[in-house]
């Protein structure tokens, strides 16, 4: 009688990226015909010292991107969140047309 093969599901070849199993998710829903609404999940932000705006950008994590900033810029600086979350694309234009209207 032949040996089975017992395969231990998931394979221990390391994780599978979060990114490629949404993918994978996304992929199957359109192909189905679902609509997949993309994710809002990248702030806006404005970076402070008092009232004057230094720079402005984009994240997924406020907390972390003001300390990265703070460590920069020295404690006096402060984010403050513009508008409500949104796509990472949405989010880019956004940004370069601050970078635009201030060259």
């Amino acid at each position: 009688m032949p040996r089975q093969r017992i395969v231990k599901y998931p394979p221990k070849r390391g994780k599978i990226p979060r990114s490629k199993i949404e993918q994978a998710i996304k992929a199957v829903l359109e192909a189905r015909g679902v609509q997949v609404e993309p994710k809002r999940d990248t702030y806006k932000y404005h970076l402070k010292r008092g009232d004057k705006i230094i720079r402005c950008g984009i994240t997924n994590d406020l907390v972390r991107r003001e300390k990265e900033l703070q460590r920069e810029h020295g404690k006096g600086v402060h984010i403050h969140q513009v508008g409500k979350r949104t796509t990472r694309e949405d989010a880019r234009e956004w940004e370069k047309k601050k970078k635009q209207a201030t060259t």
